[in-house]
């Protein structure tokens, strides 16, 4: 009886173990963060357009180690990762490098100093989809880091030979004629470039 009882106990036990450690169990994560607000700016920035990207980024970097085995011997060995980034890339004007006169008594709003178009921010995520990496170039935090500029630096590129340019500058012409008509129903007459053709409504 004594034996039959420890056999049973010692089933429950076993069972138990197995299912605490060796069915698949939800992960705990805990999360700590300081925010740090070093500096708050007014900004005037009018977005234009909005462009949705995918795209595939892949790096390689070798590493040339030598050993000596006694004699020397060079050996090459690489990493290489391939990344996936999506995201959003935001154009349009930044204001605050318009200047914009009024003159009450002509009646006139002179704007000059026109920017051109240009990127205002690239929101993206990355996932990585494959790393492959050797015993002697293993990927650490620094690289991980360099990869997400990259792919953020390889966006801007594609964007500015992109047509998002050219459409955001379509979009603030259309703005500019909007300012006009909603000026000529106060009675106002928007010049441009002080010089330029005015357009008036």
């Amino acid at each position: 009886m004594k034996t039959a009882l420890i056999i049973l106990l010692s089933f429950l036990l076993g069972a138990a173990a197995f299912y605490a450690f060796a069915l698949p169990q939800d992960a705990e994560i805990k999360d700590e963060g300081t925010v740090l607000l070093e500096q708050v700016r007014k900004v005037s920035k009018l977005v234009t357009v909005e462009g949705d990207v995918n795209e595939l980024f892949s790096r390689t970097q070798t590493r040339n180690v030598t050993l000596y085995l006694p004699l020397p011997a060079k050996f090459s060995f690489d990493k290489q990762a391939s990344v996936e980034v999506t995201g959003k890339i935001l154009v349009g004007y930044d204001l605050q490098k318009m200047d914009v006169a009024i003159d009450d008594a002509a009646k006139t709003i002179t704007l000059s100093n026109l920017p051109e178009p240009e990127i205002l921010a690239i929101d993206h995520d990355i996932v990585y989809r494959d790393l492959n990496e050797s015993w002697f170039n293993a990927f650490t935090a620094e690289d991980y880091s360099a990869l997400n500029k990259a792919a953020k630096d390889k966006l801007r590129a594609d964007a500015l030979q992109s047509r998002l340019m050219d459409e955001a500058r379509a979009q603030g012409a259309a703005v500019l004629e909007t300012i006009a008509f909603l000026a000529g129903g106060a009675g106002y007459v928007v010049v441009l470039d002080a010089g330029a053709v005015s357009q008036e409504r």
